[in-house]
């Protein structure tokens, strides 16, 4: 999923409106509704009157492996610029939350209040307009179930288990500590046993035999959405290539000049120091050599990435594609 779709449903509003009068002598009642799924726990609750919505709550949990990020700052990175424009708006209020793993938002509107008009356009908004500007209830429940929302009744929410919630997003330090084995003689590598102890069982592997040992692709997605990913590659029993895939608002961007500014014969571990966490790493051990690649998205755009390669551990080139 793109990174619009994912801070959209952060910050969802649904906003219908309808033809309505005289609802104000009719008892309020709760309507609620969930998305559930993809690291995200998305809750709104309408208040209403006839088929008229007073106000609404929306309540929000996501992952920080949804958005693609580690960490807080990763997540208030893509989420602050957002909810932003929500701040200082009458009849309206937005609040996000970071913990270790996830972020909580909380948004509610009161529509006797706020202007339709100037909120239709924030980011996440579903709008569509009539004279008399209300919010119709049933048109509403259309387009919830439309975009696959589920009724609630009785609170029986989905609910994310412990386990999701306090699980350690995967970082480029922990791919660095898996162990490449480039010879049969190498007994400290890594292996898939062990990955699988603290990853859970691979989604996907693929394994060949020609002749000689049989060669293994394992993958684990990192990401509820699918957009990271670990891979291993084996020879035997062991680990030969390693390769980490971020979503691609994840990791540092940086710009030409930083770029520029490194050169040949700086350690592996000194660019990562110097740039931050890279999009995409990858590593391949032979015999007693290791080839290494990190890739960093550039600042201004996504489509401009700068690639550094690494011999034994030592920048030997670079290139800006």
């Amino acid at each position: 999923m793109k990174r619009f779709q994912v801070t959209r449903l952060i910050l969802l509003v649904v906003l219908l409106t309808g033809l309505l009068a005289g609802c104000i002598f009719f008892q309020e009642k709760q309507v609620t509704y969930q998305r559930f799924g993809s690291g995200i726990d998305l809750r709104l609750t309408y208040y209403v009157r006839k088929d008229r919505v007073t106000r609404q709550t929306t309540n929000s949990t996501i992952l920080y492996s949804a958005l693609g990020v580690t960490n807080k700052a990763g997540a208030k990175r893509i989420l602050n610029p957002l909810a932003q424009k929500y701040q200082g708006i009458k009849g309206l209020h937005e609040k996000i939350t970071y913990h270790k793993y996830y972020a909580r938002e909380e948004l509610s509107i009161d529509y006797t209040k706020v202007n339709l008009q100037k909120i239709k356009s924030l980011p996440g908004m579903y709008y569509s307009g009539s004279k008399n500007k209300q919010i119709s209830l049933e048109k509403s429940e259309a387009l919830l179930q439309k975009n696959k929302f589920v009724k609630v009744e009785n609170k029986n929410y989905k609910k994310f288990t412990k386990k999701q919630l306090t699980q350690k997003p995967f970082s480029i330090t922990d791919f660095n500590s898996i162990k490449l084995a480039g010879s049969s003689l190498e007994t400290a590598g890594t292996t898939v046993a062990a990955l699988t102890k603290e990853l859970g069982r691979p989604d996907s592997s693929q394994k060949t035999k020609t002749t000689g040992e049989e060669r293994a692709r394992y993958l684990w997605y990192l990401s509820p959405l699918k957009n990271a990913y670990l891979a291993v590659y084996t020879t035997g029993e062991r680990i030969t290539t390693k390769m980490l895939s971020r979503a691609i608002t994840a990791g540092t961007q940086i710009s030409s000049t930083q770029f520029d500014a490194l050169q040949t014969g700086i350690s592996y571990a000194d660019v990562i120091k110097m740039l931050g966490k890279p999009r995409r790493a990858y590593e391949l051990r032979s015999s007693s050599t290791s080839y290494s690649v990190l890739t960093y998205q550039d600042k201004s755009t996504t489509t401009k990435s700068y690639n550094f390669y690494f011999s034994n551990g030592k920048l030997i080139s670079k290139r800006e594609s």
